[in-house]
């Protein structure tokens, strides 16, 4: 099956993100110390197109629970639609699903919870012309739940000995014109939440008739307001939940179509700084993410979500900064490396309760650094096998943060793998280290605490390191980074 190019379709992505994420926006203080946020925090690998055995070996060793795999609607289904065929059977002669097959068989062979992102829709189900070759332009909604029966069916467990897939997105990031069309109406109006809600409705009673179990994964939006090129996520989730108002969302007039259906919400906060970023009014950086938490709520409190549990769970699908080397433009690695953990644990603060990084391993430089992508936590090598972990792996793998408070040393961090047991909490001080305390880390991973009456750390000396089954975090300094602006993709 022929796919869409993803180096292209990565080159694509960059150049549309730096056009909008050049953007200058506020700077957020550090916060404090570790408060309550989810029971776990589950891990994951976004922009993989190689399921090799060597690649599944280095997602493994990232800590990654999650592979996003994506099924590319515009590949599977015939160029040209047949006069006579069932769209809903994925048995159908017509579709072509034997990269999409292979993908999913080998993430799970490899130990990996699939989630399957559904992208790309055929020219014959458009209904406009899309601007890009990896975008979709307002695709017929019987169309589109037909594949997406398709789909579910096909990897329901129950078919061909093909693996089960539970977690299912309809589109990538549907408020950027580089993925979804159109975005503003002939009158200027945002007309994409609105044309989406319809899609993802249909969708969602598409996969969940085939299995009640089935979770729909809503939004994957991106980080922030650019017109003509994209909504604003605020503005965008708002409209597409039929609410208004910031600080006190309410719901607007009508009946929203009865609602929206799906069962988790995404967000792609890239920053543009570090992780107390915080972005325009209708943006959703990482220093955002407690705003639209609180629209979430309400929106479900509103009963404008519809789903059978009592909250709607935030991810994080996509994230990453460059990194220098080997990008010219990048991050610092250094940097980078401090600014992971701190990143995942603002998310968690936040209630984020998935974080999943993008990408593995590099791009190759072409046509140059600047129009690939170079966040991988990998150096790519002249093969999948001859890839080199960069410093971030381990930051992203065995996250930890540490901060100097009036009741002492506080502490957050998350095991490899979300594994249980004991944690040992180290400063470092006369050139060695000394255990200072340790934390029970349950199912999950996620362990915190404080070292009551520790002044460590006080006078911005120092650093502090977590130790978990033989291996240590990278250590978490105690003087901080000052915040300053930096494009996220170099």
């Amino acid at each position: 099956m022929k796919n869409a190019n993803p180096s292209r379709a990565r080159r694509l992505r960059k150049r549309s993100l730096l056009l909008v994420l050049t953007t200058v926006v506020a700077l957020a203080s550090l916060a404090g110390s570790a408060s309550a946020g989810p029971k776990t925090m589950l891990t994951g690998i976004s922009g993989l197109y190689n399921f090799g055995p060597e690649a599944m070996t280095q997602s493994s060793s990232a800590g990654a629970q999650f592979l996003r795999i994506v099924i590319p609607w515009r590949a599977v289904a015939p160029k040209n639609k047949p006069d006579s065929w069932n769209p809903s059977d994925p048995a159908d002669p017509a579709y072509n699903w034997r990269e999409t097959d292979e993908r999913f068989s080998k993430a799970v062979a490899a130990g990996f919870i699939p989630f399957g992102l559904v992208t790309e829709s055929p020219a014959w189900a458009e209904r406009c012309k899309p601007e890009t070759s990896v975008s979709t332009c307002n695709p017929d909604p019987d169309a589109f739940a037909e594949f997406a029966h398709a789909a579910a069916v096909r990897y329901s467990g129950n078919f061909r000995g093909l693996p089960r897939v539970q977690y299912w997105q309809p589109i990538n990031e549907p408020n950027l014109s580089l993925f979804f069309n159109p975005q503003y109406g002939e009158n200027g109006k945002p007309v994409s939440a609105d044309l989406y809600r319809v899609l993802l409705n249909r969708f969602s009673a598409a996969v969940k008739a085939v299995d009640p179990s089935n979770l729909v994964v809503g939004g994957g939006l991106g980080p922030v307001a650019v017109r003509p090129f994209t909504v604003g996520p605020m503005q965008f989730t708002r409209q597409l939940l039929c609410m208004e108002g910031t600080s006190k969302p309410k719901k607007t007039k009508g009946s929203c179509e009865g609602g929206v259906h799906f069962d988790v919400f995404d967000i792609h906060p890239y920053t543009t700084g570090g992780p107390n970023h915080k972005g325009r009014g209708n943006d959703v950086q990482m220093g955002d993410l407690g705003k639209l938490q609180t629209l979430l709520k309400a929106a479900k409190k509103a009963g404008r979500i519809v789903n059978s549990g009592r909250s709607v769970p935030l991810w994080i699908t996509e994230f990453s900064w460059d990194t220098k080397p080997p990008d010219p433009g990048g991050l610092a690695m250094k940097i980078t490396s401090r600014w992971i953990p701190e990143a995942m644990y603002r998310a968690w603060q936040a209630g984020v309760s998935a974080f999943f990084w993008y990408s593995l391993y590099d791009d190759p430089p072409h046509p140059s650094f600047k129009a690939s992508i170079q966040s991988g936590l990998y150096f790519a090598g002249p093969t999948v096998a001859e890839n080199t972990p960069k410093e971030i792996l381990f930051a992203y793998r065995f996250p930890f943060v540490a901060y100097p408070e009036k009741k002492g040393l506080s502490f957050w961090g998350r095991t490899f793998g979300g594994r249980p047991g004991t944690v040992s909490i180290q400063t470092f001080e006369k050139g060695k280290w000394h255990k200072v305390a340790t934390a029970k880390a349950p199912p999950g991973g996620i362990f915190k605490g404080i070292v009551k009456g520790s002044a460590y750390g006080a006078d911005k000396k120092g650093a502090v390191r977590a130790v978990f089954a033989g291996e240590p975090s990278l250590a978490f300094k105690m003087k901080p980074v000052k915040e300053f602006i930096h494009p996220p993709f170099g």
